[in-house]
């Protein structure tokens, strides 16, 4: 299980005019092999229904991660959330899963069941009822299989258009049909919760009528992405540190012209740009036989740096990303839905180029700083070396 890692998108919308999320999702990660997801669904709209979404996630989500029951976990929320003052009611539901290797525990509570997706179809699974109190839980513990995928969603999917363009709600089975036909083998799970929100926002002529999030988890294999940021400070090091650079598994990706030209030289290989990709904002790609994927330096550094921080702010981006082709999109891509461990090698060699530009190696030791940042805050185990 130590070459597998749990992936995770999620994607929220709120019900329409209002400012927060009544829906909340918390997740700990108590070890490489051990994660806790739980999303939940407060009662109402707004500051109050974020209020029990928030508290019940955290709760359930910190007990369960400590080894506590469900049933612990469930009468701890039902005494902790604040009373409903017009319903008398203190009130959220949940979908509590904990992953431990590849053991998986589903509890789930008033929340549309789960979806498990294995090989991009739909796999109907076992559910044991256990009453809390008046509360009635669905248990269920499976066995995942390598790139399996689990669906957690809130009733803002199911009710997605109730009033509008489905008169009775979207049924679980259409959600099913949906994710089946999008599915492809190399799809990111935060595309595949977008796709679903966006088929409920489009039911809801784009004005949803509740809280919409879904929660979208693949055990896949880790993939490694090695990224060259310019060349080594003492010319004598190019070649020891391109061994090293070379010898390391999985993709690897070149940035700036002076650092593709240095890689050219070590494999022998020539550098063709690709014309094609150029855009307004992104200088064009090029390629060398033995590398992955070969960019440009700064400008498109700094631009793939945008595009990752707004993808972390911007839920929705993923639908967006897949179809950009210049090289900040396709670099940002890589590092964000295919890369689960990331080797960046930072050279420290001065370019001459850059005399009299607005460009230095502190600008672009800053812009390497932020992209790391940005993609450990994602969950990405990243590694720099200074070279």
């Amino acid at each position: 299980m130590e070459n597998l890692f749990l992936d995770i998108g999620c994607v929220s919308l709120n019900k329409h005019s209002e400012s927060i999320c009544g829906d909340n999702y918390y997740i700990v990660h108590s070890s490489p092999y051990k994660h806790t997801v739980v999303l939940s669904d407060g009662l109402g709209s707004g500051v109050k229904a974020n209020i029990l979404s928030t508290l019940t996630s955290k709760i359930i989500s910190t007990m369960l991660s400590r080894n506590m029951n469900i049933d612990d976990c469930t009468e701890t929320v039902a005494r902790t959330l604040p009373m409903c003052k017009e319903r008398k009611l203190a009130y959220a539901t949940f979908s509590a899963l904990q992953i431990d290797g590849n053991i998986a525990y589903l509890a789930q509570y008033d929340n549309p069941p789960a979806i498990l997706l294995r090989d991009g179809k739909n796999v109907p699974y076992q559910s044991d009822v256990k009453f809390i109190g008046e509360k009635e839980i669905q248990e269920t513990r499976l066995a995942l299989m390598e790139n399996d995928i689990l669906i957690l969603m809130t009733d803002g999917i199911t009710n997605a258009g109730v009033g509008k363009l489905m008169p009775d709600g979207w049924p679980r089975e259409d959600v099913i049909k949906l994710v089946e036909e999008t599915y492809t083998p190399e799809i990111p799970v935060q595309s595949i919760a977008a796709t679903i929100v966006r088929g409920a926002a489009a039911l809801s002529l784009d004005s949803v009528d509740d809280d919409t999030t879904v929660v979208a988890l693949k055990l896949r294999p880790r993939s490694a992405v090695n990224v060259m940021m310019g060349p080594p400070e003492n010319r004598e090091d190019d070649n020891k540190i391109l061994r090293l650079f070379f010898s390391k598994s999985g993709k690897h990706v070149v940035c700036g012209g002076s650092t593709a030209g240095v890689v050219s030289n070590y494999l022998g290989k020539t550098v063709t740009p690709l014309v094609d990709t150029e855009d307004e904002e992104v200088p064009c790609m090029s390629h060398i036989d033995g590398v992955d994927l070969v960019t440009e330096g700064v400008i498109t550094l700094n631009k793939t740096v945008e595009i990752v921080k707004e993808y972390a702010n911007d839920n929705m981006l993923s639908l967006e990303l897949k179809n950009k082709h210049d090289g900040a999109s396709t670099l940002a891509r890589l590092l964000i839905e295919d890369a689960t461990d990331i080797s960046i090698f930072f050279g420290t060699a001065v370019n001459p180029a850059h005399d009299g530009l607005d460009i230095d190696y502190h600008k672009k030791l800053t812009l390497m700083h932020e992209l790391a940042d940005a993609l450990t805050n994602m969950g990405k185990n990243v590694k720099i070396s200074m070279c």
